[in-house]
């Protein structure tokens, strides 16, 4: 069934409410100006019950899916003018339910559902909590057919949008926690887990975290498995994570935040199968925890060498493995060093440390004492080059002042000479 050259216009609601009516019924197959919908939707007019014909639209709104696509948008869009007249007290469980019939199949006119749902997003208030339904259904459809990089831009605005639509905690928690799910799907990962993070900050000690536990054990996982989180102090001071203390993912999180190869060893020694249970590969961890193992003992040896040998003790290599493994931890940017392969040392520049504790802010104290002497001795040396300058200028001017003589000549003139 096809509609050529079919027109939406502007009018008074009436007209709007006739037109839209009229092409329902053309959708349905009934006769022209003559079918059940149409007269329907005229004696409710006549009757003056606009809520009711705007109920029965918003329940026709699946068969809106029947329309040809190049008329798909205008006709939906003409549906959210028309319920833009309904009271306020209405309009939000209108346009929820035409939502939900809209995205009924989400594989159907996913690139026409996602512009008019879009046109829809526009329209409403900046501030309005409809906006965090029409968001989640774009998501939904996005995710769905594969249209996620229409709404990747969009995403780093969602910490200010949830703001600005004045939604509840508990809102806020389902729309991180479903964006972090859809990204997930999307083979997103690494965006999947910042928003689970996001989500997780969400609670507070006073909240009932055991809700949120699958979700802060997902996390720490999530974390050990990308090869990028190299630092896990946040994530521990999260409460949803504090909450994991005693269960096994939250101790091999404490070997990550600050532990080395053999404490990761003593970890799977001591809890067996853990880390296939946990999904991890105990491969891939190994690899991480030596290239955190190596930062650690090259922020012990800033400003100094340390051998291979020392290094391949550390991480239980043979020597001539180092060079590579030390690039590796360059290139992960958790330290400045350069390799010399005839003293076989490597001489650290900086380093990154893994956690900030007291001893780290000791050092950092002793290190500024240690610069802030050196320039007193550096001023002084200045100070002292000024006066010996100074000196050797007055003696210059004396001896010039000396070099005046005066010869009696012969003739009883004064010559200077």
């Amino acid at each position: 069934m096809t509609y050529v050259n079919t027109v939406f216009t502007d009018g008074p609601l009436e007209v709007q409410v006739l037109e839209f009516a009229s092409y329902i019924s053309k959708l349905k197959g009934e006769p022209e100006d003559a079918g059940p919908f149409i007269k329907e939707t005229n004696a409710l007019l006549k009757e003056n019950k606009l809520e009711q014909v705007f109920q029965t639209f918003v329940a026709a709104t699946s068969i809106l899916l029947d329309a040809p696509e190049k008329e798909f948008e205008a006709i939906y869009n003409l549906l959210i003018a028309i319920l833009k007249s309904a009271s306020p007290e209405t309009y939000p469980a209108l346009i929820n339910n035409s939502i939900k019939a809209l995205v009924h199949d989400e594989h159907d006119k996913a690139i026409q559902k996602l512009k008019v749902l879009q046109n829809l997003y526009n329209t409403l208030e900046y501030s309005s909590p409809l906006r965090y339904d029409v968001f989640v259904a774009i998501l939904d459809i996005a995710t769905k057919n594969d249209e996620i990089e229409t709404i990747l831009p969009q995403l780093p605005r969602l910490d200010t949008w949830v703001k600005e639509w004045s939604i509840s905690t508990e809102q806020v928690r389902e729309l991180y926690l479903t964006v972090s799910n859809k990204l997930k799907e999307a083979g997103e990962i690494k965006r999947s887990h910042d928003f689970l993070l996001k989500y997780l900050a969400t609670y507070t000690s006073s909240d009932d975290l055991s809700v949120a536990k699958s979700a802060a054990s997902r996390a720490v996982i999530e974390a050990i498995q990308l090869p990028e989180i190299l630092s896990f102090e946040d994530l521990l001071e999260l409460d949803t994570i504090q909450a994991l203390k005693n269960e096994e993912v939250f101790e091999l999180l404490k070997v990550f935040l600050s532990g080395n190869l053999k404490e990761y060893k003593q970890f799977v020694d001591t809890n067996p199968g853990a880390v296939e249970k946990l999904g991890l590969s105990n491969e891939d961890n190994t690899r991480k925890i030596r290239l955190l193992t190596l930062a650690s003992l090259a922020s012990e040896h800033v400003a100094s060498e340390i051998t291979y040998q020392t290094i391949a003790k550390a991480l239980e290599i043979e020597e001539d493995e180092v060079e590579m493994w030390t690039i590796d931890v360059i290139r992960a940017h958790l330290i400045e060093a350069k390799v010399n392969q005839v003293r076989k040392t490597i001489l650290v520049n900086r380093s990154t440390y893994r956690t900030f504790t007291m001893n780290q802010w000791q050092q950092l104290s002793d290190k500024l004492d240690g610069w802030k002497q050196s320039l007193a001795d550096i001023l002084q040396v200045i100070a002292n080059a000024k006066l010996i300058a100074q000196h050797s200028n007055v003696n210059a001017n004396v001896a010039s002042s000396s070099a005046v003589v005066v010869i009696e000549g012969t003739g009883g003139q004064e010559e200077e000479s």
